[in-house]
């Protein structure tokens, strides 16, 4: 099964660029990509982004990802599944919901985006406080396939503890998924929180 791989990143200025290859899948194989970022684009240092996964068979493809980091003792990081365009909301279609999200001197968390479809969306973020009557929230605006991370800490709500956030797409043709991040403060160790 032929597949092609793009990885969606920016450069410094910003700007959106795609990174691509190919690689062939053998038949009720699986194919593991070690390190696949700086292996295949050795070029491409301290960046982050997004990896299309598409092929022209019509083969079923499941696709996971581990990210890591690399100490003298071992390696601590989070499983990342793959998700679909048709996983992700567009605009009309029901929130997202990250639950159980921490900001403190024991965990922080960080939340990301991506577009999935290849067109471009503004995505609505809003921090629900538990037993708040009010949130705290921001428009972002994403590029087609764009990817974007940012903390909790950044919509200033102090110390939270079992923090919501909710992801609407509120314009555009783009659809969007999300997920968080929650990280230990002591260990760096991270658990990955899935958009519902």
């Amino acid at each position: 099964v032929p597949v092609t791989l793009i990885f969606n990143d920016h450069d410094a200025m910003n700007q959106p660029r795609q990174n691509s290859t190919t690689r062939t899948i053998a038949a009720n194989s699986v194919l593991a990509l070690d390190n696949l970022i700086a292996s295949t684009w050795p070029m491409l240092t301290q960046t982050a982004g997004s990896l299309v996964v598409s092929s022209t068979s019509t083969s079923s493809l499941v696709t996971t990802a581990r990210t890591y980091t690399q100490t003298t003792s071992g390696t601590y990081g989070q499983f990342i599944p793959g998700v679909t365009s048709a996983q992700g909301v567009g605009a009309g279609d029901p929130a997202l919901q990250l639950l159980q999200l921490e900001s403190s001197s024991n965990y922080r968390t960080n939340i990301g985006l991506a577009e999935t479809s290849g067109n471009s969306a503004t995505v609505h973020v809003s921090l629900i406080l538990p037993d708040s009557k009010v949130s705290i929230s921001t428009d972002i605006p994403l590029r087609a396939n764009e990817f974007t991370q940012f903390s909790l800490a950044s919509f200033g709500a102090g110390t939270v503890y079992n923090g919501r956030v909710t992801v609407t797409v509120t314009s555009g043709t783009g659809r969007v998924t999300a997920y968080g991040s929650v990280i230990d403060q002591t260990t760096q160790d991270p658990a990955y929180v899935p958009a519902q």
